[in-house]
């Protein structure tokens, strides 16, 4: 389905039950979730979007501005399109980035948050500088490549060695990665860089929700990052897939869907009985 010719999503479960809210990375697809969402479907309400310039959402032309302010809007938008009053939000790398975003601009939309390989940004601004120009050559090296060959080039980042254990779901990947139109990924590379996002650090101890910080426990940078991120957390705890990298729900989904299931029955399914929230549909309609 499509809300208003814009933000496609895939959709499983009885949509009476706790809903989930799963945002995939750069380059990503909403299907990208599906085998996660399998052991789910039967206890929650799963929803699955294609963030703005991936898979099959249409975000109007692709001269407009594409900002963190508009990404965590739209992600609101359609839960209010969903009649959902609240959601477990969780979300992968950039969709990760974009699901904190959304949980600092909104937080009384969501009852619990889980990041996975994610980041608040960056607070130092010659970081930040040094970023969008890294970030802007590889948009530029999008367009002269295409997105074809640029996929290849992407996965080869030591980000990703790990998945390379896994030679058919790697190919999976960038076969469905190659899907994606090439100026939007250039233009989303620009535009939602870590160094265009403004940092969330010192709003991370206003968030009062549970908050799960996953990484695999061979993905170094982002080990450091979450446990920083826990220190400044109310309610956080930091969960360590063994022997994976950046992309631990494709690398251990059993693993992965554990630690996720684990803490939805602990914190989220908790949160909301103790609102007397079972459902996660409105109480009103838009």
């Amino acid at each position: 389905m499509t809300v208003q010719s814009r933000w496609h999503y895939i959709a499983r479960g009885d949509r009476h039950d706790p809903p989930l809210i799963f945002l995939h990375g750069f380059m990503g697809i909403s299907s990208d979730w599906l085998e996660i969402t399998e052991r789910f479907e039967s206890e929650y309400y799963c929803i699955l979007p294609d963030l703005p310039g991936h898979g099959k959402s249409v975000m109007g032309t692709i001269a407009e501005p594409l900002k963190f302010d508009f990404v965590a809007l739209g992600l609101v938008t359609l839960m209010e399109y969903l009649h959902l009053r609240s959601a477990g939000l969780i979300g992968y790398s950039m969709g990760g980035r974009v699901a904190l975003h959304a949980a600092t601009r909104y937080p009384d939309r969501f009852d619990a948050l889980v990041l996975e390989g994610a980041s608040p940004g960056l607070q130092d601004d010659k970081e930040r500088d040094d970023r969008r120009v890294v970030d802007e050559g590889r948009a530029r090296e999008i367009e002269n490549v295409g997105i074809s060959e640029y996929t290849e080039i992407w996965y080869e980042a030591d980000l990703f060695q790990t998945l390379k254990r896994h030679p058919e779901k790697l190919n999976k990947i960038k076969s469905l990665r190659k899907n994606n139109d090439t100026a939007w990924m250039a233009k989303v590379l620009r535009e939602l860089s870590v160094g265009r996002q403004p940092p969330l650090w010192d709003k991370l101890g206003a968030l009062n929700m549970p908050v799960l910080l996953i990484a695999g426990d061979l993905d170094h940078k982002y080990k450091q990052i979450l446990y920083q991120m826990k220190d400044c957390l109310k309610d956080s705890k930091v969960n360590l897939i063994p022997e994976t990298g950046h992309n631990t729900h494709v690398e251990a989904p059993e693993k992965f869907g554990q630690a996720l299931a684990n803490f939805l029955k602990e914190k989220y399914l908790y949160e909301r009985h103790q609102l007397g929230e079972s459902p996660g549909l409105s109480r009103h309609r838009v």
